[in-house]
Formats: C-alpha cells, structure tokens, sequence
C-alpha cells in the first residue's frame, strides 16, 4: 500500500481555468465515473446535484493548456514580479526561471484537471485502470465542490499569497483526502502521524518522480505538494469536528498557511494581522505576503534542509514584503509580526541570521528587531549599498483585518 500512495503524487491535479473543448470519453470513463460518484458523495458528506461532465486531453493539450493558463492567470509582467520577489527573498535560486520551471514541472506531474466555467473534469490520455480511478476520484471532488461552492471565485487571482495558499490547500486537500482514503479501503491514513510523515518525505525526495519534479527548484516542488499534503492534514482534523458534514468554504475558510498547518490555530480565530507599509521606500514594483509555510521553506532553504511531514508553530502574526525600484536596483524590505517576542528572536537567530549573512558584490543585508504598533517584528531589507531608501528606510503599521 504504501507503494501504490507514494505513486499517487504522480497524479497530481489542479484546478483549471478554461480549456479547449473536450475530446469525447471512450465508453468505459463513463462506467468508472458511475462507480465513484456515490463513494465520493460519502467521502465528502456531499450530494452531486446533477452528473458532471468529463472528457479527455492529450499531452500535447495538456502542454498547450499549461502555457495558456499561466499567461491568462499571471501574465508575463505579474510573472516577473514574482520571480523577483522570491529571488530578493532567498527562496529562488538566482539561475532558476520561474516560468520555464513551473511551466515544465506542471506538464510532467498534470494527469487531470478540472475546469469550473464548463464544470468539465479532464484525464490525461494514456492512464492505467486505477490510474484514472485516482484521478477522476480527486476531479469529481472538485466537481463536487463547484457545485455546492463558487470555485473560480474561491480561488481568485486577486487573493495575495498565503491567503492563496490557504484556499488552495483547502479545496485540494478535501479531494487529496478522499482519494487517500479511497487507495487504503476506507482508512484515514492521515491519522497515523507515522506513515504519513514517511509518505510526505518520500514525495518530496522524488521517489517514483519525474526527472522534471527532482532537479525543480525547492520552491516550485514544495508549492506544487504542500497545499495537497498540508491540504489532507487539515482535512484530516476537519472530519473530527461537528462541521464534517459541511464545506470549510465561505466564512468557515482558512485565511492563512497557518490555520492549514496548524487546525488549532484555526479553531482559536488566530486570524492573520494585516500588515501594511506606511512610507518611504520610493516607486513600488510589487508587495505580499509570505506566509508561514514559505518561511519554513526559507528556512529549508538558507539551511539546506527538508521539511518535514509536520511543522512546528513559528508564532507567525503576519508579514508584508514589498520590492522597490530604484536607479541602483531592486530593494527589498519585508516586515514579520510575531505573537511574542520569544517567537522574533528564535527566527532572528536561525533563519534570520541566515538572511542577514547574505552577500553579493555592492548589496547590503540588514535584519533587525523591531516594533510595529507595539507588536514584536522583524524587519529583513535586501538592497543595494547605493540604494537611496538606506538613509530612511520604509516604516510599517497594522493594518484593517482582511
């Protein structure tokens, strides 16, 4: 069993904007999806209101879907931003391309997907019997979903960051969990905080992984399997509670990477703090947040270590980065707020010592402790020596809750 659950991550889908028309299912899809409907309505305590529809897309649609949609979603301004953005940060190597390298990771690893304007599920060409049962298994989730939710505007490309990932992680890991327990008989493996830890640090050491998947940057691997491991986790402790038989949709949906990597954060309404930039700094090419969980793969990252299948609480609040522009080059500051002040100095003395021993040729690394209306922070700037924000760097305040 735990051969065939470590071969699952090869399957990985995601949710889809709008693709081609599709391509007619052979007669036996249609007894397949007949067969997992019910299991999927007790999976998820849900009810189909009408029967979705299904079709089927090659590699080479796959491919052409996979460079439309990252151009539709992003564009190749937005694209950049990022990709500077994590590059100041550390948590993309400076020879890596973002989009080439999201691009190829998500043709090798897409076996399905699921568009929510046509409610259309889709299986790549060329799967194995209980291949497109684990797939249409996870797509007929997200079907699922579309139909008691509004997907497309759950996952809205105005959402920042960690909020992103919170939604992501919630509408992926309800079908990753269904379909885990659809490969162990019935069983929540999740629970066994054993196995599941062995599963986790098995997909994300590339076992029975494409070549594409191994040699992607730590960032877009993580990105791609964190909200579906993480996702399942939270999904986990969700049908522990009296609102199993609902979504975790709406106002009951996490709002940050937080609530998904620790559920009791969620159920204390530990919301995040809105940290906003007050002044300074100059013309602004973008802003966001970070988030907990890819502070912990800064952490990996600096150190060169691996995550592991459960992630200590950090006493994260909120963050906000935000890259300048200036004559001299890109300067990034970035604010954290922690809970209490033992939270700010454990990360200034591992992670954040990382960060502020960085050099480069004409660059300038400063980490310091700080308060942002009171609260215990940590300011990170990443700038050129010449950059003319050193003399009165950006200040931060707290913001509206969001």
């Amino acid at each position: 069993m735990p051969r065939s659950l470590v071969g699952l991550i090869a399957f990985l889908v995601v949710v889809a904007v709008p693709a081609r028309a599709a391509v007619q299912a052979p007669p036996p899809l249609d007894a397949i999806v007949d067969s997992l409907q019910p299991y999927v309505e007790g999976a998820t305590r849900l009810r189909f209101k009408e029967r979705p529809r299904y079709g089927w897309r090659t590699e080479a649609q796959i491919r052409k879907y996979i460079d439309r949609s990252v151009a539709e979603r992003m564009g190749e301004r937005r694209l950049g931003e990022v990709a500077l953005a994590y590059h100041l940060l550390g948590l993309l190597p400076d020879t890596s391309s973002y989009r080439k390298g999201m691009s190829n990771l998500y043709v090798a690893q897409l076996r399905g997907l699921y568009d929510p304007k046509t409610d259309t599920l889709y299986c790549r060409t060329g799967l194995s019997g209980p291949q497109l049962r684990e797939v249409l298994t996870h797509e007929l989730v997200h079907a699922l979903q579309d139909q008691h939710t509004d997907l497309q505007a759950l996952l809205e490309d105005g959402m920042e960051n960690d909020a992103r990932f919170a939604a992501r992680a919630t509408v992926e890991g309800q079908a990753m969990f269904a379909t885990l327990r659809l490969l162990a008989g019935g069983r929540n493996l999740v629970s066994y905080s054993g196995l599941w830890n062995w599963i986790t640090e098995s997909l994300r050491l590339g076992q029975g992984q494409s070549a594409e998947f191994r040699n992607a940057p730590r960032l877009l691997r993580e990105g791609l399997v964190a909200p579906y491991l993480y996702g399942a986790q939270f999904m986990s402790y969700w049908q522990g509670t009296d609102a199993a038989d609902s979504m975790p949709f709406g106002e009951r949906l996490p709002r940050s990477s937080e609530q998904i990597l620790h559920p009791e954060r969620y159920v204390s309404g530990d919301r995040p703090i809105a940290v906003r930039f007050a002044d300074g700094g100059g013309p602004v090419i973008t802003e966001d947040v970070v988030g907990e969980f890819e502070i912990h793969l800064l952490d990996a990252q600096l150190g060169n270590g691996v995550i592991g299948g459960t992630l200590p609480a950090i006493g994260w609040g909120g963050d906000r980065y935000r890259v300048y522009r200036s004559a001299a080059g890109p300067a990034l500051v970035w604010y954290i707020v922690w809970d209490d002040p033992a939270d700010a100095r454990r990360f200034n003395q591992a992670t954040g010592a990382r960060l502020g021993a960085r050099t480069r040729p004409g660059w300038r690394a400063l980490l310091e402790s700080v308060s942002v209306d009171g609260r215990p922070a940590t300011r990170y700037v990443w700038a050129p020596v010449a950059w003319e924000g050193w003399v009165a760097l950006p200040t931060a305040r707290v913001g509206e809750p969001d």
